[in-house]
């Protein structure tokens, strides 16, 4: 092709020139095409670059239009669809420079004086996948760029040279891609009369030395908030733009972005209002029939699980006080009771039903399984707990079968909840006769010691429920269960329960496909190949 004939941005022929072919993106890419344009010794033959479309889900991604025009510029989708019109151009030598395609063994072939590759570390060291990424996520204080004759291995050609750089404390992936950049463009300026003429460096990487970075994924952005301070800052500061951000949850799946973090151990706060681990911080439902249920049997676990920072949430069926007997205490004001009850112990609601008491079989029995379903519903709780099915009162027995019946396991609402268990009512429980289907047989303990106090007060919400003397609703046997529960179990004080059901799935994979999806950001500069090395 004459002179005349190339398109504008294309180099002109020069006598003796060496026919180029480009093949990449990104700032570095770019940044390759302009010193080749400007040497005297090449002839850009051909740049093959991302169309435009797929360019936009890389990371970084820049257009050349405003370098290159056709027939030198050419988009593509995939380079192997290309190898025979690189063939055609006859190049010398082909480079390869912010591209993550894996480069196929007909490519290879075809430049005499090869293919030359770069890789953001210090190779043999750091070979494969995102290898910048990886060096600020592993707290590198130094990585660096490789400038190598590509092969059909993974980062396993001939090394033209190396060039190292500092990650300083406070670099972003920003700053640590263009100190990457500048060593790119370094090498290339050093090497690029040698690669043309021939007489570049080619030294054989030692096998034995060589280490592996894995491939990452949208799902390695996710922030492990059990890692040190500084692992999650490193996380941070390697996945900012133009990276995909690293992310985290919120309690309602929504995916948050951190673009910047810093760790500052000299900062004095407040401690962690809730341990992250705690198994008792979870969405909880309490199903009961009457005020002060929920305390007598529950109470010391409500407390825990409202110290853990779970959302509790206590549902009461019946009002508990039009079928007492007439010498029996009468309370006008028992919603007022369970009210303050739930602020002790520190439940999040109090949800109240007008169904009538002590005649809970007389109502639709799809009434009271409408009730707890819609409670289920509007919640969500992965743990509940209800009245044990043996007990003495009627009503209860009423409540366990409605909120067994909301949690068949094959239902939308049942496949939720993780664990339904039963609890014992003292007055109620152990008036029930000790005989096989009526039995309490606990297998399930709580250590209810720290928050005794709470359940207590609780208790003394209800004033005209609470009775003395040897009544199973008098402080001194309610307690004495307590220390005898706290005997099976190993612990001082203790709340028994049957466990009706537990479910255990994985919870990274039950998220996945409950929770919003992540951030979708492609990161087609993070794959693994025989390429120019993924950033």
């Amino acid at each position: 092709m004459s002179a005349a004939g190339f398109a504008a941005g294309a180099s002109a022929p020069r006598p003796g020139a060496r026919r180029v072919v480009f093949v990449g993106g990104l700032d570095d890419g770019r940044r390759t095409v302009e010193v080749l344009q400007a040497h005297p010794g090449v002839e850009l033959a051909g740049a093959f670059v991302l169309d435009d479309e797929v360019g936009t889900r890389v990371s970084g991604f820049r257009t050349f239009d405003d370098l290159l025009a056709p027939p030198v510029l050419r988009k593509i989708r995939r380079i192997r669809d290309h190898v025979d019109e690189i063939r055609e151009l006859a190049p010398d030598v082909v480079f390869v420079v912010g591209f993550s395609q894996i480069i196929p063994q007909a490519l290879l072939d075809v430049p005499p004086r090869g293919v030359i590759g770069f890789h953001s570390a210090v190779l043999p060291g750091r070979r494969g996948c995102s290898p910048l990424i990886w060096a600020m996520v592993d707290g590198l204080t130094e990585t660096g760029v490789t400038m190598f004759y590509m092969d059909a291995g993974i980062d396993t050609g001939d090394v033209i040279g190396t060039r190292s750089f500092p990650i300083d404390e406070d670099d972003y992936s920003g700053d640590v891609l263009r100190k990457a950049d500048d060593a790119t463009i370094a090498l290339l300026r050093e090497h690029l009369d040698g690669v043309l003429d021939g007489t570049a460096p080619r030294v054989s990487q030692e096998g034995a030395e060589a280490t592996y970075t894995p491939r990452r994924g949208p799902a390695d952005g996710e922030i492990d908030w059990s890692r040190p301070a500084r692992e999650i800052v490193d996380l941070v500061r390697a996945l900012a733009p133009p990276y995909p951000v690293a992310h985290t949850f919120g309690g309602d799946g929504v995916p948050i972005l951190v673009e910047r973090a810093r760790a500052v151990p000299g900062l004095e706060l407040p401690p962690p209002r809730y341990r992250r681990d705690d198994p008792m911080r979870t969405r909880v439902l309490c199903v009961v029939a009457h005020p002060d249920d929920e305390v007598l049997g529950v109470g010391g676990t409500l407390a825990l699980h409202a110290e853990a920072g779970s959302d509790v949430t206590v549902l009461i069926m019946s009002e508990g006080e039009q079928e007492k007997l007439s010498e029996t205490p009468r309370c006008a004001t028992r919603r007022d009771c369970a009210l303050a009850a739930a602020e002790e112990m520190g439940v999040t609601r109090v949800l109240f039903h007008d169904f009538p008491d002590q005649r809970l079989e007389t109502v639709p029995f799809i009434d009271l399984i409408k009730a707890v379903e819609a409670a289920i519903d509007e919640h969500a709780p992965t743990v509940v707990y209800t009245h044990h099915g043996g007990d003495a009162n009627t009503d209860h027995q009423v409540v366990f079968k409605a909120v067994y019946a909301a949690l068949r396991p094959m239902t939308r609402l049942g496949a939720t909840v993780e664990r339904f268990l039963t609890f014992e009512t003292p007055s109620s429980t152990d008036q029930a006769p000790q005989v096989e289907g009526y039995t309490f047989n606990p297998t399930t303990f709580v250590d209810v010691e720290p928050v005794w106090d709470h359940k207590v007060k609780a208790l003394e919400c209800y004033p005209t429920e609470m009775i003395g003397g040897r009544h199973p609703r008098s402080f001194s046997y309610i307690e004495a269960l307590a220390r005898v529960r706290g005997g099976h179990s190993g612990y001082l004080l203790a709340e028994a329960f049957v466990s009706v059901r537990e479910r255990i799935a994985r919870p990274a994979v039950a998220a996945a496909s409950a929770a919003p999806a992540a951030p979708q950001t492609t990161q087609t500069t993070q794959t693994a190949s025989t390429t120019a090395a993924p950033r």
